[in-house]
Parts: structure tokens; C-alpha cells; sequence
């Protein structure tokens, strides 16, 4: 199998795997002008660098939504301690209250 045989089926692989990534590839290369019968004169190195975007593109997919993620679950868990802080203030404010009042009614 030739290099250029790899990289048709490699490109059909992702395109089929990966909806988005087809999605992109599509609207940069009619942003560009370029149609099917143009592709035929795409070299190998540019083919192979095509690939390589593609694949850059999804792992920076990836990574984006697994920071996403991320983000939110630090977002849910800093709420929950606000909450718990809020409570503990609310506990401290109210023993502080019985203590004043408590004060009050020994003098």
C-alpha cells in the first residue's frame, strides 16, 4: 500500500469518526475555494499536513472539553464549600447572639 493509499484511508477513518473535525476540515476548505477536483492536486506533504491539523484540532477538542469539565466540577465543589462556610458563619454568629444574650441576663 503507498503512502498516499494510508493517508485516503486515514483521512476516511477520521471523517467518518469524527463528525466535527469533518465539519471544520469542510467549511476551511470551501472557505479557501477548494473543490474536489482540486484536491487531486493536493501533494502528498500537503495531505499529510492536512492530517496532522486534523488530528491537532482534535485533541485540542478534547482537551477543551475535558478543561471544561473540570472547570465545572471545581465551580460545584467551590459552591458547596461557600455553603458549608455560610452554614459555620450562621452557627458562629448565632452561639455569638446567645452568648450576648447570655451576658445580658447575668448582669
Amino acid at each position: 500500500m503507498s503512502d498516499n493509499d494510508k493517508l485516503n484511508e486515514e483521512f476516511t477513518k477520521l471523517a467518518n469518526s469524527d463528525p466535527v473535525s469533518k465539519l471544520l476540515v469542510n467549511n476551511i476548505l470551501k472557505k479557501h475555494g477548494v473543490t474536489k477536483d482540486k484536491m487531486n492536486k493536493v501533494s502528498d506533504e500537503d495531505r499529510e499536513m492536512i492530517l496532522n491539523l486534523i488530528k491537532d484540532v482534535q485533541e485540542k477538542a478534547k482537551a477543551f472539553a475535558n478543561s471544561d469539565k473540570k472547570t465545572k466540577t471545581i465551580t460545584a465543589n467551590n459552591q458547596q464549600r461557600t455553603q458549608k462556610q455560610n452554614t459555620r458563619r450562621e452557627q458562629l454568629l448565632e452561639q455569638l447572639k446567645q452568648r450576648q444574650q447570655n451576658n445580658k441576663n447575668q448582669k
